[in-house]
């Protein structure tokens, strides 16, 4: 059976989009196929592709055709309904956007599973998230504009997971030649535009259309997986590499190693396809080396990674705890340690762990942290005089600044306390193989620090906490419900106390997914502490440790008032013996540890 691949390719960064695009196709394919390139016209309104561009298609065997916008020229997605309706005497068209890159071997004809995948005459992918609409009436007066009843069938969005009426992303759609689909996607897309009472429908009007269009055939679908469409843009790159990645942006492939070492190669291997990058600072940037420094004659190091493989993941790590039980000391820690970056409370979390079910956008920070300290580009830590911010009570202010450091695969961790806490679950479900410490203190020496501290914790504040507050729906009921009652006890001891035992439960009830780091160790014992990290963090320990100088514990006990020693008697007492803390708090009455 013959195939189709088809994708739009015009002057501009598309011409660089779709020829990576088709190098990598020429790359994987292996079947019979044939690749086309459809170019907008007029040439005035979208730009002449370039002689070079032209000669390459000629050397990656791309045959090119004129396509007109069907939609309206200011709607530039409107190109890729065209593309479904040029002549091809192959059996299936597949059409592309044309920022994907195909990324491991499509050979239908040998795997019986990719001929019944795309044996329904439409197949695509759902959604990443519902986009245009939840709203079930809305999609109501769509199919209304129709005549059309709503389906009763549903599909799943691939990353946030809703349920929802049919809708697909429109970036890899493959049908079988002959079933009219164009024209009716075109009239559908039309239709639905002219419809003033229907709102939000740029730039989605391709996507709200094609399930109308296909309603519309009566035609049997199949809903692909990622394999045929990952949103590189959204998530990390699995380890069983899909076949076509959606990368949207050079920043994308800059950020996953196997994407970045594919451009490199298909570059080396098509002169004028690295002409068309080096063109373009944006993707010549793909072709430069990391910025490293030199390395430093160390005492204490990272067993070395060969980043030639890039299927073994980079040391990362998350840090949390309960506030004020040294989490920031750690960080400076592991922060003077050669080829180890950590950054103290980032911003970028808050929006993803705020609102994601599945925060992937945690997963690609991480990646967006290692691309640009690679880069050399300056990141936001709490820095002062050139060291990480020991105690933020005392100083609490962001830097940009540059890390240095001699190699790819560098320690890479991020430290926050209470959001971190409150999505355990989920982070450990984006990031799976990366460690979260979690550090913790007696509660008379942390709930003392509170008192002297930030005010949210001075009083317990549990309704002002950005994240993990008490009316937030990503919680379990049973920690709801802790929140709710800190939020009713008016007595400030108590409700100190409360949100103590809340936030050790927390992670009482992870324990077995975290390395628990107590900071009376922590500070007195810093090297046998950070041993046991690294016992976690990669499959062999930490050469040797440089002389790293113990502190003290630090007690502010005095500031307790007998309300306080009470309250955390009574309520702390079971967790801090849980934890470690093993001598018995007792009431004031007796004697308090």
């Amino acid at each position: 059976m013959k195939w189709s691949f088809v994708f739009v390719c015009q002057a501009g960064e598309l011409e660089i989009k779709s020829m990576l695009l088709a190098a990598s196709l020429k790359h994987f394919l292996r079947c019979d196929y044939e690749c086309v390139a459809a170019i907008p016209q007029p040439v005035s309104q979208w730009g002449q592709i370039s002689a070079s561009t032209q000669a390459l298609m000629q050397t990656l065997g791309v045959r090119s055709v004129p396509i007109t916008n069907p939609i309206d020229l200011n709607y530039p997605i409107g190109n890729k309904v065209a593309c479904l309706g040029i002549e091809s005497t192959a059996a299936k068209i597949v059409f592309l956007d044309s920022d994907i890159l195909c990324l491991r071997e499509f050979s239908p004809e040998s795997r019986r599973e990719l001929a019944e995948i795309f044996q329904a005459p439409f197949a695509a992918k759902p959604a990443d998230s519902a986009t245009f609409t939840r709203d079930a009436q809305l999609w109501q007066s769509v199919y209304d504009l129709f005549q059309l009843p709503l389906p009763r069938w549903r599909v799943i969005a691939t990353v946030s997971g809703e349920l929802m009426l049919p809708y697909f992303n429109a970036g890899v759609i493959a049908i079988s030649n002959g079933i009219n689909l164009a024209p009716v996607w075109q009239q559908c897309c039309q239709q639905i535009d002219a419809q003033p009472t229907i709102a939000n429908k740029r730039p989605w009007l391709d996507q709200i259309a094609l399930p109308i269009a296909v309603s519309k055939l009566n035609l049997k679908h199949h809903c692909l997986d990622e394999r045929f469409n990952y949103p590189a843009h959204l998530k990390p790159l699995p380890t069983h590499l899909p076949v076509w990645c959606h990368y949207h942006w050079p920043t994308v492939i800059r950020r996953e190693p196997r994407l970045n070492q594919l451009v490199v190669k298909l570059a080396t291997t098509y002169p004028q396809l690295k002409a068309l990058l080096l063109s373009s600072p944006p993707w010549a940037q793909l072709l430069q080396p990391y910025t490293l420094a030199k390395p430093s004659r160390r005492l204490f190091t990272l067993p070395r990674l060969k980043w030639s493989n890039p299927l073994k993941s980079s040391p990362e790590m998350i840090i949390t705890g309960i506030p004020r039980s040294g989490t920031s000391y750690l960080c400076r820690l592991l922060h003077t340690l050669p080829d180890c970056v950590v950054i103290n409370e980032p911003t970028q979390i808050f929006a993803p762990l705020t609102h994601e079910l599945w925060p992937w956008s945690i997963a690609t920070f991480y990646q967006e942290l290692r691309r640009d300290i690679l880069d050399g580009q300056p990141v936001e830590n709490k820095i002062a005089n050139g060291q990480l911010i020991e105690d933020t009570a005392i100083t609490d202010k962001r830097t940009l600044y540059q890390p240095q450091v001699s190699r790819p695969d560098f320690l890479l961790g991020t430290k926050n306390t209470l959001a971190y806490l409150a999505r355990i679950s989920q982070l450990k479900q984006v990031l799976p193989q990366v460690p979260i410490v979690a550090c913790v203190r007696h509660p008379l020496d942390t709930i003392a620090s509170w008192k002297t501290s930030f005010p949210h914790l001075q009083h317990a504040a549990v309704t002002e906490f950005p994240i993990g507050h008490v009316n937030d729906p990503l919680l379990l009921p049973w920690q709801r419900q802790r929140l709710a009652d800190i939020a009713a006890t008016t007595d400030m001891a108590w409700r100190r106390a409360l949100l103590w035992r809340y936030l050790a439960e927390i992670i009482l009830t992870h324990a077995h997914q975290l390395i628990i780091i107590r900071y009376e160790e922590l500070v007195t014992q810093p090297a046998q502490s950070l041993k046991k990290l690294s016992r976690q963090i990669s499959p062999a320990s930490f050469l040797s440790l440089p002389p790293i100088t113990p502190s003290t514990v630090r007690h502010k006990r005095e500031i307790l008032d007998d309300d306080d020693r009470q309250a955390i008697a009574d309520i702390c007492n079971p967790c801090a013996i849980e934890l470690g803390y093993s001598t018995t708090l007792v009431t004031v009455y007796g004697t308090i540890m």
